[in-house]
């Protein structure tokens, strides 16, 4: 690969939303004009999706292999409206040049390649070169030409597909229909999986149906396909869905990436993944820095915030139960005031939390934050070829629904990043990533104390529980002894002080009943919001990681002396633990938002 111009509107800081291409080779000429009118409204409804109500927007890029007709096209109207083009070959770049028979075309090609950001060829994703060109007869060009629009299609939120809606002509094929297959429903011929289930619906189709030369002319009309499982019902293309708008759940992964572009960065430290930062490449950089964003934007930004939210809940809780025992069983009808106005401050401040997101955003930036550590470490250990694997395919397959952001995020960071070969030594990762690194710290360590930390504030709150039940057994205690001798004295006909004034006309029996609610009011609220952060559960589950990395540092030292593809096998397992460990703990926490119980 080679750097090339680099367009300036390009934020390495964000994540980009990445736009592919394909389209026909031999689209008719007469529609030129009207074709890039057409894409150039097509890539500024993209870019409409992607504005920052900040007024920071989200960068579009395109992925594009450059090839003559539609790939050319849409090249141009890119360059025209300053989006960023990363050029995705098949081959070689003289290579390919030399499968140009038109000269000026070679030229122009030349002079595109020139002008992007970077021009790579694309990897080898099948490995199924030998079945393809022998079993089905496939050309060599034409399977390196397929092996590009997989990569470009895996790597893409939206493809933008000049076609005519012809079906496919065979099998296995290299053209628009197959990139478009590879896009809606991950299909090709992976050698190493009988069945590799992809994300579902991380990609979304952006159709203009054109003509082939000497076709006939019709109305070019824009419209999206979506994939089988996208949507039940409406008007449907073969086995795609079809609308006028994007797809919903391609709307949302937008949404989402521009939410966390908008973000603020609170004080990221760029240097907790690896000591040195700017020894790395550009790719292992970037995906660096998000995870050092993400996970402030997880505790610092949200979790502070949340914490203090279930607090004051709770806080509130109490008083309006207090307040109202007051107005009811004291007669104070005055305190109907407070009681409403703590009410309504209860309202306010859950519709506030809510509309903040402080628990969702805590969770989801935990997610991205582990997938960015897990990427990291994973991408340092791994041979060149595998550098780029993606790690949220190693989630599970519940797992891959909530996780398409996160997964397109570190494709768009993989697509638009220079990435090199490590020359760090894999005992030195190693020791970073599971070990017992201080600097950065491994997970054997980071585990060891926070499951003390846990433990400790576990205990703390088991104790608060406590002797709040304890105080509301010994209140009902109490109530009950001073009714029984009340009931006796009464038999008796003499007078109890149970039954006279305290203060103000309150009567002890009604102050009895009063702290007595209050109590129990103070225990279940308290029990409720602060037994959903389950520190118990959290020093447990750090406990379980500790055997966990204790036991894979010790096969570390067997593995590291195996062959490549059996370290490789190695490394893929403990992200792959690692990546389901952090998605149960997501849906843990999920499942234990705060609630209101007054």
């Amino acid at each position: 690969m080679r750097p090339g111009t680099q367009v300036k509107n390009m934020d390495k800081e964000k994540i980009p939303v990445v736009v592919g291409v394909t389209g026909h080779r031999n689209i008719d000429g007469g529609d030129a004009d009207m074709l890039r009118r057409e894409v150039a409204a097509a890539l500024g409804e993209i870019r409409a999706a992607c504005a920052g109500k900040d007024g920071r927007d989200t960068p579009v890029v395109m992925l594009n292999a450059f090839a003559q007709g539609a790939d050319m096209l849409c090249a141009e109207v890119a360059f025209g409206m300053g989006i960023e083009v990363y050029a995705v070959l098949p081959c070689e770049e003289e290579r390919y040049a030399e499968s140009f028979t038109d000269e000026a075309e070679r030229a122009k090609l030349r002079g595109y390649l020139k002008r992007a950001s970077r021009v790579t060829v694309a990897p080898d994703t099948e490995e199924n070169a030998a079945r393809l060109t022998g079993e089905y007869g496939m050309s060599v060009a034409d399977y390196e030409y397929r092996q590009a629009g997989i990569y470009i299609a895996e790597h893409s939120h939206i493809l933008l597909a000049l076609w005519d809606g012809a079906p496919a002509r065979g099998r296995f094929g290299c053209g628009t229909v197959e990139v478009i297959k590879f896009a809606l429903e991950h299909k090709f011929s992976d050698s190493g999986h009988l069945f590799d289930p992809g994300i579902i619906n991380d990609c979304a189709v952006l159709w203009l149906n054109v003509r082939r030369a000497g076709g006939e002319r019709q109305p070019v009309n824009r419209r999206w396909l979506s994939g089988a499982l996208a949507a039940e019902g409406g008007e449907r293309y073969g086995n795609y869905s079809v609308s006028s708008k994007m797809p919903a759940y391609m709307a949302d992964i937008l949404a989402r990436t521009v939410a966390y572009n908008a973000e603020k960065n609170f004080g990221a430290d760029s240097g907790a993944l690896w000591n040195d930062p700017a020894g790395l490449d550009e790719y292992r950089r970037n995906v660096a820095f998000h995870y050092a964003k993400a996970d402030a934007l997880s505790y610092a930004g949200n979790q502070r915030y949340y914490n203090l939210f279930i607090l004051l809940i709770a806080v509130i809780g109490t008083f309006v139960a207090f307040t109202f025992m007051l107005y009811d069983d004291a007669s104070l009808t005055f305190m109907i005031l407070p009681c409403a106005l703590a009410v309504v401050a209860l309202v306010c401040l859950i519709r506030r939390g809510n509309a903040m997101g402080y628990h969702a955003k805590y969770v989801e930036y935990r997610a991205f934050a582990e997938a960015c550590r897990i990427q990291f470490y994973m991408s340092m250990c791994l041979g060149e070829r595998q550098i780029l694997t993606n790690v949220c395919r190693l989630y599970s397959w519940t797992q891959k629904i909530d996780s398409a952001w996160i997964y397109k995020a570190l494709q768009a960071v993989a697509a638009t990043s220079a990435a090199e070969a490590c020359r760090v030594g894999a005992g030195e990762i190693m020791d970073a990533w599971i070990g017992n690194g201080r600097r950065p710290k491994g997970q054997l360590r980071y585990h060891m104390e926070k499951s003390g930390k846990n433990s400790t504030v576990a205990r703390r709150y088991e104790r608060l529980t406590k002797c709040l039940n304890i105080a509301t057994v010994a209140i009902y205690a109490a109530i009950f002894i001073m009714e029984a001798v009340g009931c006796i004295l009464g038999a008796l006909g003499k007078n109890w002080f149970w039954d006279g004034e305290l203060i103000c006309g309150v009567s002890w029996r009604s102050a009895g009943t009063i702290v007595m609610g209050t109590v129990t009011a103070a225990s279940l609220l308290f029990n409720s919001y602060f037994g959903k952060l389950s520190f118990g559960r959290k020093a447990e589950d750090n406990r379980r990681m500790c055997m966990f990395y204790a036991s894979a540092c010790a096969r570390w030292e067997e593995a590291k002396s195996l062959p490549a593809d059996e370290m490789a096998k190695f490394i893929r397992e403990i992200a792959r633990e690692e990546i389901v460990e952090n998605g149960i703990w997501c849906s843990y926490v999920k499942d234990n938002a705060p609630e209101i119980n007054i």
